[in-house]
């Protein structure tokens, strides 16, 4: 099944910034209605762009043949898919916004949200069945203008409902609108109603990601003029642990090695062969991709040095290296207005920190993290890999991966993300292919070896991926638990009451919302986690009571993610008599304790 790129852009841009309100802004009300038909131009100009020239193939031929790996894959992954959602870190900021307002949704129905799946899931079948029927026999596209003139109406429609409802409020403040790109928001929306909120969920769709990043690793390595073992070879991508990692939660970052993997493959392919569609497969990659993820700036603006450069060493190519940079118009065109919005209202800017480029130790220390996390063995085979290709290799491709790796590593150990795997993983993927390139050479030439070696190499990959006591910034078998704070629990027990309850649980990043969702209580509870600067427990106390809160929930176990003792602050609260304790919920040692508040 062919796809169009430029209507793919067109529906990504429409929905990107007009449905989801990011022309909602702290401006007069007709500074927002000019934005909102600013973006309608914007996803006019991505359906009339030299995309329509393009389409991709939805089939993916090379999954065909992986099912059975896939299978093994997942099967070694389903055990961390059924753990809880951590507190501490960012996968409630992603599992939750979209659990949260499916189950808002749900409860202002009258619907049972656990139910939806029974509706959903035929009804996406029958629709997949119809359409897989319509693209055999042929259909035609509607027309561009009749496109964008229903786009104009319907838009338009939304923000005048949205100023007589209050819709784009519904959806969430400015704040919360431009805290991350819209595709990465709303991405596990769909995934919910089809199977429900569950912890497995966004971390099965992260694994989708990861299983086209390898698609797409196979597809580089071939550039390398090497056959890869690919069943092998895909096993040995998806177990590489840092990546194996990403499958095992639900933060968003296989989907941006993805994106990263996708681009890169296609302006490598273009660099070679001069193909103009390839370049333009590049953009379309490369501005989804900043739907998803702001990190794919850095590599948009990594592009224009290659095509300088190219400009000078290949003369007599020159109108496809201008053809190249023009290309980059269009991601730049879609994806800068929310990168842009959101640093002028400083809701998500850069976080650039240029004191960190004269600091060894900071420079460093992603570098330092590959051997924390992957352990001595892999670091040692990634070694060897990367002297192997620079001595085999001499060609242009390598000199692309070298350079990718090269400017995205300096890229994030400039910003505040340094020293965060899970922001570095685009720098993993030139280590990756190399670590698949060696060990494709090595059975190539020496067929005997074929076997043990890759299974020494899985056998290590996976007991690192799996095994290992507590990795650098990675979960494993072995510390799963930590900082699992039952939420699932307290949202169970605050189901029992049939009363509306108002509960303040003071907590920066905790996954209270998601477990709400879960449990059918979102839209039917009032929940405040505001935590403020100066914390007390006379504040604490003081903000209950201005509130009249049924309940106040508190960590009752230690907890490294903020700096406060929460254990001292709820013993303080039943020592002054205003508190007494009504429930402690006990998951693996991280506790949460239930206050609630004595009479007058």
């Amino acid at each position: 099944m062919k796809i169009k790129l430029n209507w793919a852009l067109f529906l990504l841009t429409a929905s990107s910034y007009i449905f989801y309100p990011v022309w909602h802004l702290p401006l007069p009300r007709p500074a927002q209605w000019a934005l909102l038909n600013l973006f309608i131009l914007l996803s006019a100009f991505a359906l009339y762009s030299p995309l329509e020239e393009v389409s991709v193939d939805a089939s993916l031929s090379e999954l065909k043949g992986l099912w059975p790996v896939i299978f093994i894959a997942a099967a070694l992954c389903l055990p961390f898919w059924l753990m809880p959602i951590p507190t501490g870190s960012d996968e409630q900021s992603h599992a939750g916004p979209a659990a949260w307002l499916l189950g808002k949704g749900a409860s202002a129905l009258g619907l049972d949200m656990r139910l939806l799946p029974l509706f959903f899931l035929p009804a996406a079948a029958l629709a997949a069945a119809a359409a897989f029927k319509l693209f055999k026999k042929g259909i035609n596209l509607p027309g561009k203008k009749i496109s964008i003139f229903s786009l104009a109406v319907a838009g338009n429609a939304f923000f005048f409902a949205s100023l007589r409802f209050g819709l784009a409020e519904a959806i969430g403040r400015f704040e919360t609108v431009l805290r991350y790109p819209p595709l990465s928001k709303f991405l596990y929306l769909p995934a919910y109603l089809l199977f429900g909120v569950h912890e497995a969920v966004p971390r099965a769709v992260q694994f989708g990601f990861l299983l086209l990043a390898a698609v797409y690793i196979l597809r580089v390595l071939k550039l390398f003029k090497i056959e890869p073992p690919v069943r092998l070879t895909f096993l040995l991508i998806v177990f590489f642990p840092t990546f194996f990692n990403l499958t095992t939660t639900a933060e968003l970052e296989a989907g941006t090695v993805f994106f990263f993997c996708a681009a890169i493959y296609h302006f490598m392919k273009a660099a070679a062969t001069g193909d103009r569609k390839q370049f333009l497969k590049c953009a379309f990659w490369t501005a989804a991709g900043l739907f998803y993820k702001q990190l794919l700036l850095g590599l948009m603006l990594s592009f224009i040095p290659v095509l300088a450069a190219f400009w000078y060493i290949y003369p007599q190519r020159r109108s496809d290296w201008a053809y190249g940079l023009k290309t980059l118009a269009i991601p730049a065109a879609v994806g800068m207005p929310f990168i842009l919005l959101s640093a002028i209202l400083k809701i998500r800017d850069a976080a650039l920190v240029y004191s960190n480029l004269i600091d060894p130790g900071l420079m460093l220390l992603d570098i330092k993290n590959i051997y924390q996390t992957a352990g001595a063995a892999i670091t040692g085979l990634l070694v060897i890999s990367v002297a192997a290709g620079i001595y085999r290799h001499k060609g242009r491709e390598l000199a692309l991966l070298g350079y990718f790796a090269v400017t995205y590593y300096i890229m994030i150990s400039a910003t505040a993300a340094v020293g965060y795997i899970r922001h570095a993983q685009p720098f993993y993927i030139t280590l990756v292919i190399l670590l698949a390139l060696w060990a494709a050479e090595l059975a190539r030439s020496r067929p005997a070896i074929k076997a043990p070696l890759y299974t020494v190499l899985l056998t290590i990959l996976i007991f690192q991926s799996v095994l290992a006591e507590n990795p650098y910034q990675r979960r494993t078998l072995f510390n799963f638990k930590l900082y699992c704070f039952p939420y699932w629990e307290v949202s169970d027990y605050l189901k029992t009451y049939t009363s509306r309850l108002k509960v303040y649980a003071p907590m920066e990043v905790e996954p209270s919302h998601f477990y709400l969702a879960k449990a059918g209580l979102a839209g039917k509870i009032d929940w405040d986690r505001t935590y403020t600067p100066g914390f007390s427990a006379e504040k604490t106390a003081n903000a209950c009571a201005a509130q009249r809160c049924d309940f106040m929930l508190l960590p009752y176990s230690p907890f490294d993610g903020i700096a406060h003792n929460f254990i001292t602050t709820a013993d303080r609260l039943i020592a002054s008599g205003k508190f007494r304790r009504d429930k402690i919920f006990n998951y693996g040692g991280n506790k949460l304790v239930l206050l609630k508040p004595c009479a007058e």
